[in-house]
């Protein structure tokens, strides 16, 4: 006399044979942290874009890919106050001392914490190789460092951008600094932020 197999049996071996293994782990879930807003850099006002974010995200590595990758092609002008009141900070301003700034900077400022750039009254040329872009700025960096690292820059700056591996970057860049009126004080411009954070 033959044994029966149970129903639950059969059922049982159907789902082991046609189905995935309910026991086995599921593919990870891509990573929400670290995406970034980064785009190809295929027009000049795509810089001041990523530039925007980058402050945005604190994300140092894409506020250097703004800028391009050698220090015989980059040139930082800071704004008069400042070139005569560091000279020894920006004499030889390069790219090694623009990255330690910005990642002090990014790394003093808490995630709930403002941070933001912005440009307004941007005017801009194309050349065949190259492009200028003028702009007002204002950065806000709300630190948890001493007071006498500045919360905020203001100002104007001069970029002049080339194309490198088929990309725009920032090659030269002068700023310029604003005050309120005429017999206002000078405001912190970024080259304020610059010298401060860069020790």
């Amino acid at each position: 006399m033959r044994k029966q197999i149970p129903i639950w049996g059969v059922i049982i071996f159907f789902l082991l044979s046609f189905c995935k293994n309910p026991f086995a782990t599921r593919d990870a879930e891509p990573p929400t942290e670290g995406r970034t807003s980064w785009q190809f850099p295929t027009d000049p006002m795509i810089v001041l874009q990523n530039m925007k974010y980058a402050v945005a995200e604190k994300n140092v590595e894409n506020y250097m890919k703004c800028l391009v990758d050698s220090n015989a092609l980059f040139h930082f002008e800071p704004d008069q106050f400042e070139a005569t009141t560091n000279t020894g900070i920006f004499e030889f301003w390069n790219l090694s001392q623009e990255q330690t700034y910005i990642n002090k900077a990014f790394t003093s400022i808490p995630d709930d914490s403002v941070r933001s750039l912005n440009f307004s009254g941007i005017q801009r040329s194309y050349f065949p190789d190259s492009a200028y872009v003028q702009a007002d700025y204002q950065l806000e960096l709300h630190h948890i460092l001493a007071q006498s690292y500045p919360r905020q820059g203001k100002g104007q700056l001069d970029l002049w951008l080339v194309r490198r591996n088929g990309y725009w970057v920032i090659s030269r860049w002068y700023d310029h600094d604003t005050k309120v009126d005429s017999t206002s004080a000078r405001l912190p411009s970024w080259s304020t932020i610059k010298a401060s954070f860069s020790n």
